[in-house]
């Protein structure tokens, strides 16, 4: 299991460990190549982490909170805040992509448990229970991909549930 922790798609997650002071400045694109005939042009998307985190969070655990960053009906991405302590539940619905950006955190996948830092990839397969406990001062921050999206509603709480306070 820790391979696979670490392994599947740490390339495509790279570009989220560098997080600038300042929101990054949209620029318009000089000279390209001429556009391939199989190429599309469609808008993107670009955020910062504090352009995120000015939103009002989805949802507040207490122990953690958790922003939308894309949400659509093959994916959820969010940007999540640990502060303590999620207890060990896992999900019918959906599989996890994570990856630490900020702080420590020390996590159970299954019967493994790794202490992650910023960097550090893992994936949860549907079903599977896990675990996220914020180690030391300062935040802990990770962003999740779930393919298809969690519904927390459906989450199954092996242990005491947090205090919910969804907000619409």
């Amino acid at each position: 299991m820790k391979s696979l922790l670490f392994a599947a798609g740490f390339a495509a997650f790279v570009p989220l460990v560098s997080v600038p002071a300042d929101p990054p400045k949209h620029e318009k694109v000089g000279d390209q190549p001429p556009k391939h005939a199989k190429e599309v042009e469609e808008p993107g998307l670009m955020v910062s982490r504090s352009e995120v985190t000015k939103k009002d969070p989805v949802a507040d655990l207490g122990v953690a909170r958790y922003w939308a960053v894309e949400k659509g009906k093959d994916v959820w991405s969010l940007l999540v805040e640990v502060n303590g302590t999620i207890p060990l539940h896992f999900h019918p619905d959906g599989v996890h992509r994570m990856y630490v950006l900020e702080g420590k955190l020390r996590c159970t996948v299954g019967k493994e448990t790794m202490v992650m830092g910023p960097g550090d990839y893992m994936l949860i397969p549907k079903g599977v229970r896990h675990k996220f406990e914020k180690v030391g001062d300062g935040k802990a921050y990770f962003v999740t991909v779930d393919t298809p999206p969690i519904n927390p509603a459906n989450n199954v709480w092996l242990e005491p549930a947090p205090k919910k306070s969804d907000k619409k």
